[in-house]
């Protein structure tokens, strides 16, 4: 009968571990992460990194970065109603789930507007990089296209990534 000083030290144990799991979780809850997710909800901070990324990456002059966000600015006014009218086209189109009669032609005619849409905003993507691009001096322009590169390797990264692990077996 002289087992009850173990299992107090068990029971001690067992709470210090506990306490320690919890302090541990709740750091993970609770620690902010050091970069914005990426989400595209981060309330437009993922688009000024990405032109920030571009600013810093050619070292515009003042007056070469004063006309990158100028023109970053209308391309983003141009780019907000088509991208809502994608999202809002897409809902649509899912929205189709619902229905057990939807044809085929129902779901091309509803999938040829998101793509029309989508070819929209590529154009406008493109034209507004042509328009960066004509305000880089001559030295700047090999760097441009390395540049470019890797930030249409990051805009297209998310459907990569996605693709890459979902149709792979």
């Amino acid at each position: 009968m002289i087992r009850p000083p173990r299992q107090k030290w068990l029971l001690v144990l067992v709470a210090i571990l506990l306490l320690t799991n919890i302090a541990t979780l709740s750091i993970y809850w609770f620690k902010k992460p050091a970069h914005y997710g990426g989400s595209g909800r981060d309330g437009g901070h993922r688009e000024k990194r990405m032109g920030q990324f571009l600013v810093d990456q050619m070292q515009f002059d003042a007056g070469q970065e004063a006309a990158y966000w100028k023109l970053r600015d209308s391309m983003i006014a141009i780019q907000k109603p088509v991208m809502d009218s994608i999202r809002s086209t897409k809902k649509r189109f899912f929205d189709l789930l619902n229905h057990a009669e939807t044809t085929d032609s129902t779901l091309i005619a509803h999938s040829n507007e998101i793509a029309e849409m989508q070819k929209k905003l590529d154009l406008v993507t493109f034209r507004h990089f042509q328009k960066v691009r004509a305000i880089c001096r001559p030295d700047q322009l090999q760097k441009f296209d390395t540049v470019i590169k890797e930030i249409v390797n990051r805009m297209t990264m998310f459907r990569r990534k996605l693709g890459d692990s979902t149709f792979k077996k």
